[in-house]
């Protein structure tokens, strides 16, 4: 301890301070203690955040990661942005507008800290508010959850997007509540409303329309998390399969996985897409992918009678890729499961 201590006394320090902030969590029987991400919440919240904010555990957050379903995967650490966002908020509860310790936080998180701080001085753009925290959020009724996702804030939006619970059937009210979300110029809104659309398995041929004119957004993360609604609602379409094309060469592996999710899903696919099928799953095998290329596997036993000599085709000049991709299709399940 001693050598790593003069080595790197700060890393040292945050630790510590990690660890008894993690205890104190434990103690007090809060949700989740174990998530890192809740731990550096909690460290900031309680004032003894400047170590930790100095520390860049997460440069940038996973190239497949959902920013809807964080309670399912939630990320390892806060990354730059997040530690930043956290610190204002640290300071906006108290109703401090000018901290004195920000000037001792890293570089790369103090200016984007003291952008949030003044957006949030400006706007009071915080679902959370010192003057309600008391309200338990299992006491607020749908009638007010949706409501409250039509409210001019959006941090107020995002969270009551994800808290709406609904019948497939929408009343005509909800439904073009939800479309006017989707239709949002607010990137988190929009991924939120998408997260919503899925989980209430809404039966809406003009939410689906909605949907479909994300799949070819410019935000990679709408593109990907609209395809994957659109299959999991059962709305895919000829002009969203075409999408799937152009995604699979995307370098955004959330599209990829898109990509081949809705196509997995199909009895058969054009052949003009198998090309850039080809080259995803080639690019899966090169960097030893497991589960990317456990998706293109089992796509190929559903699509193909005889999967192994489609496989064996492509790779022929290949021949170091062709073990794994064999026995990736000779072990893949023969039906896909459908993502829920």
């Amino acid at each position: 301890m001693e050598g790593d201590l003069q080595s790197d006394p700060q890393l040292v320090a945050a630790a510590l301070v990690n660890g008894v902030v993690n205890d104190l969590l434990y103690q007090s029987q809060f949700e989740l203690p174990h998530y890192p991400e809740w731990v550096d919440l909690a460290v900031i919240a309680t004032g003894l955040g400047t170590l930790r904010s100095g520390i860049a555990f997460v440069k940038k957050t996973g190239l497949h990661w959902d920013s809807t379903q964080w309670g399912a995967a939630p990320r390892p650490f806060l990354n730059i942005p997040s530690l930043a966002y956290a610190n204002a908020m640290a300071a906006w509860v108290r109703s401090d507008s000018a901290p004195s310790w920000a000037s001792d936080l890293n570089s790369e998180i103090k200016r984007p800290m003291r952008v949030a701080l003044k957006y949030l001085n400006k706007t009071k753009d915080s679902f959370f508010q010192i003057s309600t925290a008391s309200q338990a959020i299992t006491s607020i009724d749908q009638t007010d959850w949706w409501k409250r996702s039509r409210n001019a804030m959006p941090s107020t939006q995002v969270i009551a997007l994800g808290r709406l619970i609904g019948d497939a059937d929408l009343p005509s009210d909800q439904e073009s509540s939800l479309v006017q979300s989707l239709r949002s110029n607010n990137r988190a809104i929009v991924l939120h409303s998408i997260a919503a659309a899925e989980r209430m398995r809404v039966d809406s041929d003009v939410v689906a329309d909605e949907l479909r004119s994300l799949v070819n957004d410019r935000d990679d993360e709408v593109r990907a998390k609209s395809l994957c609604a659109v299959t999991s609602l059962g709305k895919l379409d000829d002009s969203t399969i075409q999408s799937t094309d152009e995604m699979l060469d995307s370098h955004f592996k959330h599209n990829v996985f898109a990509a081949i999710y809705a196509l997995s899903t199909l009895d058969s696919i054009p052949e003009f897409i198998m090309p850039s099928v080809q080259r995803a799953f080639m690019r899966a095998l090169k960097s030893c992918d497991y589960e990317f290329v456990g998706l293109f596997a089992a796509a190929y036993n559903h699509w193909f009678d005889d999967p192994r000599s489609r496989v064996e085709t492509f790779l022929q000049d290949s021949p170091e890729l062709m073990p794994i991709a064999i026995d990736a299709i000779e072990g893949a399940p023969k039906e896909t499961v459908a993502i829920g």
